[in-house]
């Protein structure tokens, strides 16, 4: 999933007399160890005020503000992104070339820009729903329990009510209400069937995403379930909503979720739909996921090398100790692991001095480790999952290298043994996104152009329309 901060517009602080310097738009790439990585930089100007933005399509991020920019002598140009720590120093060598360097979390790396005809559109993905819809959509906002306001679209089909209606629930990172990514919305496209059907919807944004309040940076696992129980109660007191089938719809953490919130609360959750929603203990499907990518990735040697430190890592995370000391205690593994992969070389640089290194290294380990990922790792499903009472539809792709669908599903059979209704399907040539899929590694993510398996949402309200009408 993309983990892109936006940032708020901001007047530039520097070179304002000299901004008509650049005009249109500029595009380049940088050589990453994950692959290339495309930027497009855009420079315009609306009255006396600049309007530049960046956009990176392999994370689905378009649009994103830059705060600063400042132009020097002899054609130098310095761009600066301070809140993802992104600076860009480079020459315009004439009105189609800049040449320079991006430096990012302690890494440099070049980028060469050259100006293009016009700016580049995200993808169009086909099938997506056109308006006009024949449904109502209203913009909700809920409290969380620390006062958070979390903003959100409520769907309801043409008719009075009351109305069968499904929470959705994202996956982890910083998710906006339709989970969308590279203009991909797979929430959209299924509050858009489910509707269609005769079911109401409600889908969040996550904290510090999209119009929700909070940050996300200190979001975990528990938190997360805590603000799709808030959802629940909030569909609950709606006079358009039937409170006796009322159902959860998670995303992969959004589906473990979704069985935690069912375990726990069973008389007001009356089914469960898992979309590659994880089932196994945190650590044990990271250290699965991790082995399976690295192994389809490099060399079987490195790879097994790598995946032991990995192993390391996972269980250091998985201890019961505070966040900071479980940061702590990840740094001679974590820096091995870059080391091995030759990532972040500028940052741990055996010239630099040994307090430089060490306060690069913690640094790059709190960006690395956030509160939600080691939320996941110390997570075991199993006890909610025995709790579970009500049906469960539950599936996922045999190309899903995050969630290993066999592993997962398996688990869900034998951990809900005493629940008679409970259906398992698994999709061939589909990924952790539900996309057509080649090799399923994260990576392919962002050059897929299909959209949510059509097979999937038919299934899926099928199965809901026999469980809740």
């Amino acid at each position: 999933m993309k983990h892109i901060l936006l940032l708020c517009a901001a007047c530039l602080t520097s070179g304002l007399l000299h901004a008509q310097r650049l005009q249109g738009h500029f595009e380049g790439s940088l050589q990453t160890p994950q692959g290339d990585l495309p930027i497009l930089f855009h420079f315009g100007q609306h009255g006396d005020t600049p309007t530049n933005t960046m956009d990176s399509p392999a994370q689905g991020a378009y649009g994103i503000p830059v705060q600063r920019v400042h132009y020097g002598s002899d054609g130098k140009l310095t761009i600066e992104m301070p809140q993802i720590r992104f600076r860009y120093d480079g020459v315009i060598r004439n009105d189609s070339l800049i040449e320079g360097t991006v430096t990012q979390a302690g890494q440099s790396l070049p980028l060469n820009l050259k100006r293009i005809a016009g700016k580049v559109a995200a993808a169009s993905r086909p099938g997506t729903p056109q308006p006009p819809f024949p449904y109502r959509e209203e913009e909700v906002s809920i409290t969380a329990a620390d006062s958070i306001r979390l903003a959100g679209t409520l769907v309801l089909p043409e008719g009075e009510g009351p109305f069968p209606a499904i929470v959705l629930i994202t996956g982890s990172g910083a998710q906006n209400r339709d989970e969308e990514m590279w203009n991909y919305r797979p929430f959209f496209m299924i509050a858009d069937a489910l509707a269609r059907q005769g079911f109401a919807t409600l889908r969040m944004d996550d904290r510090g995403t999209g119009r929700s309040g909070g940050r996300h940076a200190t979001t975990t696992l528990q938190t997360a379930a805590d603000d799709a129980g808030r959802a629940l109660d909030y569909l609950r007191s709606r006079r358009e909503i039937d409170t006796a089938r009322i159902g959860l719809a998670g995303h992969s953490m959004g589906g473990t979720i979704a069985f935690r919130i069912a375990a726990r609360r069973p008389q007001d959750v009356a089914c469960v739909i898992s979309l590659a929603g994880a089932a196994t203990p945190g650590k044990e499907m990271m250290k699965t996921q991790c082995r399976k990518a690295l192994l389809s990735l490099l060399p079987a040697e490195k790879a097994t090398r790598l995946a032991g430190l990995y192993d390391r890592l996972y269980d250091t995370m998985a201890s019961s100790l505070p966040l900071d000391s479980i940061r702590e205690r990840s740094l001679p593994v974590m820096t091995d692991i870059w080391k091995d992969l030759g990532m972040f070389a500028e940052a741990l640089h055996d010239s630099l001095p040994e307090k430089t290194r060490a306060g690069n290294a913690r640094q790059l380990i709190r960006q690395t480790l956030s509160a939600e990922t080691v939320s996941i790792v110390q997570y075991d499903p199993s006890d909610d999952l025995h709790r579970v009472v009500c049906p469960i539809w539950a599936a996922g792709g045999d190309k899903d290298l995050q969630v290993i669908t066999a592993d997962n599903l398996q688990a869900i059979r034998t951990l809900t043994q005493g629940n008679p209704h409970v259906t398992t399907r698994t999709y061939p040539g589909l990924n952790h996104l539900f996309l057509p899929s080649q090799t399923g590694l994260p990576t392919e993510y962002p050059t897929l152009k299909g959209n949510f398996s059509p097979q999937v949402l038919q299934d899926m309200t099928e199965w809901l329309r026999q469980t809740l009408l």
